[in-house]
């Protein structure tokens, strides 16, 4: 699993990050770490030869939507994304298998649909969702 955290993010080493975030995690969880103010959750075991699906959970500050649990708790990487954005963390990448791309980016894309807004809220923290491959 890559794990960048931005500029000068190349010298850091990533230590094993407790889920302090507003919801509990999923049994999914193969891998979760930290480098600085970013944790890299791992839902998929699987290496090499593979384009994973990223969904980012990352801080967003504005107008937000509330999520309710049951919207938060249908996709296990938003899950267990929000189960890892604790306090002072900036971003969340979890990493899943490509075969999920479609469910994450349609659950992702309904979500923002439904919002008035660019942003959600969830156990009070606020926060923007991006779909990314690689």
């Amino acid at each position: 699993m890559s794990y960048r955290s931005g500029p000068g993010g190349d010298d850091q080493q990533p230590t094993v990050c407790p889920a302090d975030g507003p919801v509990e995690p999923g049994r999914s969880v193969v891998e979760a770490v930290e480098c600085n103010t970013a944790r890299f959750v791992d839902l998929s075991g699987v290496s090499g030869g593979v384009t994973p699906v990223h969904l980012v959970v990352s801080g967003a500050d504005g107008e937000t939507t509330t999520l309710e649990r049951t919207q938060v708790l249908s996709l296990p990487e938003l899950q267990n994304g929000l189960a890892y954005f604790g306090p002072d963390v900036d971003s969340v990448r979890v990493r899943t298998h490509p075969d999920r791309r479609v469910n994450v980016r349609e659950h992702v894309t309904a979500l923002e649909e439904q919002s008035a807004s660019s942003g959600f809220e969830f156990g009070g923290r606020e926060f923007s969702l991006a779909v990314q491959l690689g």
